[in-house]
């Protein structure tokens, strides 16, 4: 479902980004992928991120969501979700918006 966060299926990029959030729309049917950012530890990222990439915070940990690495991975790969950011909606939805559309 949407914003809902996965451990990172994909073994190379585990250690940096531990998970990603689902991004795409529950309406947006795309058959077997879905649209994903990858989240870092917040104290991984030593400088100030900006609006692309808002905090986010899972199982009580902060997170950086990196909008900028937007990328589509299997469902099928999407195990079990360990947790939602739909609380940082409109920061989501903020960093999205400036990304594509500069506003």
């Amino acid at each position: 479902m949407q914003f809902d966060v996965h451990r990172n299926p994909v073994p190379q990029a585990r250690r940096a980004y531990p998970m990603v959030a689902v991004l795409q729309s529950d309406l947006a049917d795309t058959g077997r992928d879905r649209v994903v950012a990858f989240l870092a530890p917040r104290a991984a990222v030593p400088a100030c991120p900006g609006r692309l990439m808002p905090g986010v915070t899972v199982d009580a940990k902060d997170y950086l969501l990196l909008v900028p690495s937007l990328t589509n991975l299997p469902a099928a790969d999407l195990h079990r979700s360990v947790g939602n950011v739909g609380a940082s909606r409109e920061a989501i939805i903020a960093a999205l918006d400036y990304l594509f559309v500069g506003v």
